[in-house]
């Protein structure tokens, strides 16, 4: 007995350097934990390196190879059927119903990487260790202790937005995000072992009480731990969205006094743990300060007058949508990037991430948010109330507002290396995919700003891009008026290109799932099939949509199963297999009558003169059956293709089901020469 109670004291050293003869010391096993967290980040910056090399190879032999998008030397083609499997496996999500509702698991990829860091944390706590020996349980507990606390740099350098391994591995921080949370869980599964085996071997001789009464390094250690269980609580992503205003604040304030007490809790060998992420903290706060001052002080730009260089006018587009603009902006950005605005006047104290639809070449940022709550919704009010043209207008001409914006943010590969492009959008994620579109478009036309280039290593102008597929799906076609122009001029540029001998095409569907006048009083629309008169949509300038707006009632439906929660009010649900066929209309306009009745709700109109969008833009009465869209392209597809999906977590993932599929049907690098099918996914919300 008395050589177990003699190690009941638990103090700053304890018998942490006691450890029995052949069992790694503590501070070697957190050498290992990060030998394997450091490989891993060195396979993803190689892997970064390649694909950089990849696309500057595919650019600088587009002018004198057809082909440049499918890999020649045996380098490229061994890279290419590596690349093949590991994405047949990381993209699925296995979709499970229940009560005639459909959801998806995550996708393998990031499941298979979280397992690997459960596998490894498992394994440096218990390695060389007997769990079932009492005599061994406060090593384990030390050894856990040891591991949870140099897991801390990693995690806060996952949540930086300007970090060292975002600039090595190419990944946005907002993915980059996604394993920070993950990885803060897995801090805290460690932690539950290291509090566990404490408290059962005191439970043992009945010591709990005395030492959590009693002893201050016991009681410092149980803060430390009840604060980081609030932290990967209250990050859950329905607790996180009740307020997304007071999640950031109070994260910011747990997080400190969650370090504070851990700093109180460790011994001083073990502070460097604590330094260094603080270290890591500091500098990304300061690098974002840097380029905050830059951004928004009139004095360091040219053409600005006042305090701050941004002014945003607000405008609404319908009963739940802000448009957002600022003219002659300060910073430059690429497609598929997004911006934090915040307009402290309107909200204090808050700042959103919205995505940028707009191109630096129309020399203004612009926005689509939906109004929510909390300074989404007071956005939109301010918009209702100063918009000239309104109705509901009080006549106060909108000179536009001071706001602050922190940006840009993301990163995705470009895709003007790729042979083909299928860009599918539901509802307001074509604010991501229009932009990238446009910008493949102008490549084409030669009209892109050569000033994008940042270094001499740069790949020269031009595109790799044969042919653009380009799906939307919409509920009402009021919608459509966002994008009309972008949409027309891109239909226009393209037949120049062709006129003057070009080989590229682009093909634009829209698919509405829930206008009266078109699904329920007509076919579908397909060029040559209808008089053009009949395709009238509301003409305005492109917009955004907010980076965190909630998931829309539309959603892909893959293989005809079709979720009735889904879709709710939307009565078009079928999938519309072959494009080139006109299909019975759907009637949705006596459903949608009788809800306004039964509710006797009405809905304003913000509508602007119409006009006719391009015929040769299909619109369609259903849903997209994507699979079938994307196996079509693959077959035309003379080298490596990229799928762009942005929209509801539904239609997400079963695009990248889709793509595995398609894979996998093709052989995609498996000696049949079909070409791989690369995939960039942005979700409506966080994981």
């Amino acid at each position: 007995m008395s050589s177990i109670t003699s190690r009941h004291s638990h103090d700053a050293m304890g018998g942490m350097m006691t450890m029995a003869a052949g069992v790694p010391g503590l501070f070697y096993m957190q050498q290992i934990f990060w030998a394997f967290v450091g490989t891993a980040i060195a396979v993803a910056t190689i892997a970064n390196v390649i694909n950089r090399i990849l696309y500057h190879q595919r650019i600088t032999s587009s002018k004198s190879v057809a082909n440049a998008a499918k890999p020649k030397s045996f380098f490229f083609q061994a890279h290419a059927t590596t690349s093949a499997i590991i994405r047949e496996f990381s993209y699925y999500s296995k979709p499970l119903s229940f009560r005639n509702k459909h959801l998806y698991l995550p996708p393998m990829g990031p499941v298979i990487m979280m397992v690997g860091y459960i596998v490894l944390i498992v394994v440096c706590v218990f390695y060389r260790l007997n769990p079932k020996d009492l005599l061994q349980w406060e090593d384990i507990g030390y050894r856990a202790g040891f591991i949870a606390v140099c897991q801390m740099p990693l995690i806060v350098l996952l949540a930086g937005k300007r970090n060292i391994i975002g600039l090595l591995t190419g990944v946005g921080y907002e993915r980059l995000n996604w394993l920070h949370r993950w990885t803060a869980r897995a801090l805290l599964f460690t932690v539950f072992i290291h509090m566990g085996y404490w408290f059962t071997e005191w439970a043992k001789f009945d010591y709990i009480g005395v030492k959590v009464k009693t002893d201050a390094l016991t009681q410092k250690g149980i803060a430390a731990g009840s604060i980081l269980l609030w932290l990967v609580l209250s990050s859950v992503a329905p607790i996180r969205g009740l307020s997304y205003e007071f999640f950031v604040v109070q994260h910011v304030i747990s997080w400190l006094g969650f370090f504070a007490a851990l700093y109180l809790h460790i011994p001083d060998e073990n502070k460097i743990w604590i330094w260094l992420p603080l270290a890591f903290w500091a500098f990304d706060r300061l690098l974002r300060a840097g380029y905050l001052v830059y951004a928004n002080l009139s004095v360091l730009h040219k053409n600005n007058s006042g305090v701050l260089a941004c002014k945003a006018t607000f405008e609404p587009l319908d009963e739940s949508h802000t448009c957002i603009t600022i003219a002659n902006p300060p910073v430059t950005w690429k497609a598929g990037q997004h911006i934090f605005l915040a307009c402290h006047p309107l909200a204090p104290l808050s700042s959103h991430p919205f995505t940028i639809a707009s191109l630096p070449e129309d020399g203004k940022l612009e926005f689509v948010v939906r109004a929510k709550k909390g300074a989404t919704k007071k956005f939109f009010k301010y918009a209702e109330k100063t918009y000239p043209n309104l109705p509901s207008s009080t006549g106060k001409q909108n000179v536009g507002r001071s706001v602050l914006i922190d940006g840009p943010y993301a990163a995705i590969r470009p895709l003007r290396q790729f042979d083909s492009l299928v860009f599918v959008a539901g509802s307001t994620g074509a604010t991501f995919t229009v932009p990238l579109m446009r910008d493949i478009v102008q490549n084409w036309m030669g009209t892109k700003a050569t000033s994008s280039r940042l270094s001499a290593l740069s790949p020269p102008a031009g595109a790799v891009t044969r042919h653009i597929r380009f799906v939307w799906v919409v509920k009402r076609k009021s919608a459509i008026g966002w994008f009309a122009s972008q949409l027309d001029q891109a239909v226009r540029d393209i037949e120049a290109l062709r006129n003057e001998g070009h080989d590229i095409t682009l093909s634009i569907s829209i698919y509405l799932t829930c206008d009266d006048t078109l699904t329920s009083g007509q076919s579908s629309f397909i060029e040559g099939k209808t008089p053009p008169s009949q395709v009238a949509v509301n003409s305005r300038d492109s917009f955004a949509d907010e980076k965190k707006a909630a998931t829309e009632d539309v959603e892909e439906v893959s293989l005809s199963r079709v979720s009735s929660s889904s879709i709710k009010d939307c009565c078009c649900t079928r999938v519309v297999t072959d494009e080139d066929a006109i299909t019975s209309p759907c009637n949705c306009a006596s459903t949608t009558r009788r809800q306004q009745r039964a509710s006797g709700s009405t809905t304003a109109s913000y509508e602007k003169p119409s006009r006719i969008v391009d015929a040769k833009i299909h619109l369609l009465a259903g849903r997209p059956h994507v699979q079938n869209i994307i196996r079509k392209t693959a077959e035309l597809a003379l080298g490596e293709m990229a799928v762009v999906v942005c929209g509801p977590p539904g239609l997400v993932q079963c695009t990248r089901n889709a793509v595995v599929k398609v894979s996998d049907e093709r052989a995609v690098h498996k000696g049949t020469g079909a070409q791989g099918i690369y995939v960039h996914a942005e979700a409506f919300g966080y994981a």
